[in-house]
């Protein structure tokens, strides 16, 4: 099959981009259009944080060697480009001479290296901000042309932009989505929530003045659905609204618990005094985290930990449920997964998510302060 011009790839890619709406949907499909679209064979795309910690957030066509025990030598350790892109010393499309990441993986499986030694890398930015590394290479290739490093600084402002685009999309719906569970909380307590009640109150004095078994019977039926819709109501409120959240947020996922009937066991190490929307995210995560546990979790109990330190919040939710498999959840785009990741990037954090079937699952989110 024919390659596409330059031009027409990059006008592809940017059609592509300008349509998504997902983050991590919009880096894989960016990538796999620049890998079957130009001599690349393979590329990969790093997320790193403020603190210079990096994410494998993408990968197309690895060799055998990276993509062994997960992509192993992608996540783990550092080397020279996220060193010198957290340096500031990494501001174009770059050829890498050496990479440690491809050495030691072709160290240990040199049959399954595809003829990868090399790779060019170049930063995804938009404006002054940056937020990661695109990288590419191509078997049997030491030194990338400056056509093809040209190609990858175009395709990498690309990225950066609709990056840029997303995220400031995703604040304001945000605060359109806050604003509006606010409204729907409002309405659902003053009005539905209200006439359940009503109808438990009645159901109930009915139940006392009847004198017929039947009747008795279905006063007494009334009552009870009256009662678990009312149970299901307040537990929806709080979705929308984390009534309790000005009360700090222990008490508030303490009150969340207590609605799923979950038994939520809390450690605290430090005073947890967070800035507005750092709490507000903090406790959509963990509420997303409980819900999950409630729904698939086959348990009912969960470990949290909060530690507020001088410069960053950490905190770990364990569950001892049945757990899951990460990377399969990854390539299906999980919804609640991926909310969970939006949130914490949204704050500048960083999210760790382990789990295995039969063997629960371990949420780790470091939040600088």
């Amino acid at each position: 099959m024919e390659k596409p011009t330059r031009l027409a790839l990059l006008k592809e890619i940017a059609e592509f981009l300008n349509e998504e709406t997902e983050t991590y949907s919009m880096m894989y499909g960016a990538l796999k259009s620049l890998i079957e679209g130009s001599e690349f064979s393979t590329g990969w795309i790093f997320f790193i944080d403020e603190a210079g910690q990096h994410e494998l957030i993408s990968d197309v066509d690895l060799p055998g060697a990276l993509s062994k025990h997960n992509c192993k030598y992608m996540r783990e350790g550092t080397c020279w480009c996220v060193q010198a892109y957290q340096n500031k010393k990494l501001t174009k499309a770059s050829n890498i001479i050496n990479c440690s990441r491809i050495n030691l993986a072709n160290r240990a499986y040199h049959e399954e290296t595809d003829g990868i030694t090399h790779h060019a890398t170049v930063p995804l930015r938009s404006g002054d901000e940056q937020f990661g590394l695109l990288n590419v290479a191509t078997p049997y290739t030491t030194h990338y042309s400056e056509e093809n490093l040209e190609l990858l600084e175009s395709v990498a402002f690309q990225i950066g932009s609709a990056i840029k685009r997303i995220l400031l999309t995703d604040q304001e719906k945000e605060a359109a989505r806050i604003s509006e569970r606010n409204r729907l909380a409002r309405d659902l307590h003053d009005s539905v929530n209200q006439m359940l009640f009503s109808v438990k109150l009645t159901a109930h004095a009915a139940y006392g003045m009847s004198k017929e078994a039947v009747s008795q019977e279905a006063f007494q039926m009334i009552e009870q659905t009256s009662q678990q819709a009312v149970n299901e109501m307040r537990a929806l409120i709080w979705q929308l609204k984390p009534v309790g959240l000005e009360q700090g947020l222990v008490n508030a996922l303490k009150k969340y618990s207590e609605l799923l009937q979950l038994e939520l066991n809390v450690q605290v190490e430090g005073l947890i005094n967070l800035p507005n929307l750092i709490e507000e995210n903090i406790y959509r995560i963990i509420q997303e985290a409980m819900n999950n546990t409630k729904k698939y979790g086959n348990t009912h109990r969960i470990d949290l930990v909060l530690k507020q330190q001088k410069q960053c919040l950490n905190v770990e939710i364990k569950d001892y449920g049945e757990g899951f498999d990460v990377i399969e959840a990854q390539h299906q785009y999980s919804h609640g997964l991926n909310n969970m990741r939006q949130r914490t990037k949204m704050i500048h954090g960083k999210i760790d998510i382990v789990s295995q079937p039969q063997m629960g699952t371990c949420i780790h989110i470091v939040v600088p302060l």
